[in-house]
């Protein structure tokens, strides 16, 4: 593996705390940064681009999932998610999985790069209270 040949650079320790980290399934940069701070700040690695069927039979995919306690976070960037159409789109998907009894939270450029440990908090709030109610 190329990082093995990197023995005794600056900065290769890091890297390699790093590179376990590595998800090739993430569809954006913001992504992988979430996915990161989410790590960081203690919580348990999500499922990426996880796939759930509603009970109309329709297959969505999020983000991120942490099927355990049935909570997916979303990246909304302001590209992808502020058409009338992906507006609709993203209302029907969180509808359909409420209905499936899956919570769904936004996840916004802000979350991820001002206010980390907030959205860390967020998300570990919401884990905890789904895992004590399902176990």
């Amino acid at each position: 593996m190329a990082i093995d040949e990197q023995n005794g650079r600056r900065g290769i320790v890091g890297i390699r705390e790093l590179i376990r980290n590595v998800d090739g399934r993430s569809e954006s940069p913001l992504e992988s940064e979430a996915r990161l701070v989410f790590i960081d700040g203690g919580l348990p690695a999500p499922e990426v681009q996880y796939e759930i069927v509603d009970r109309c039979g329709k297959l969505w995919r999020v983000d991120f999932a942490w099927p355990e306690a049935k909570l997916v976070a979303e990246y909304e960037s302001m590209e992808w998610h502020a058409t009338a159409e992906a507006l609709r789109h993203d209302r029907m998907k969180v509808a359909r999985l409420q209905e499936c009894g899956w919570m769904s939270i936004p996840v916004v450029v802000d979350d991820v790069r001002r206010h980390p440990k907030e959205l860390v908090a967020r998300i570990a709030t919401h884990l905890n209270q789904r895992t004590s109610l399902a176990g």
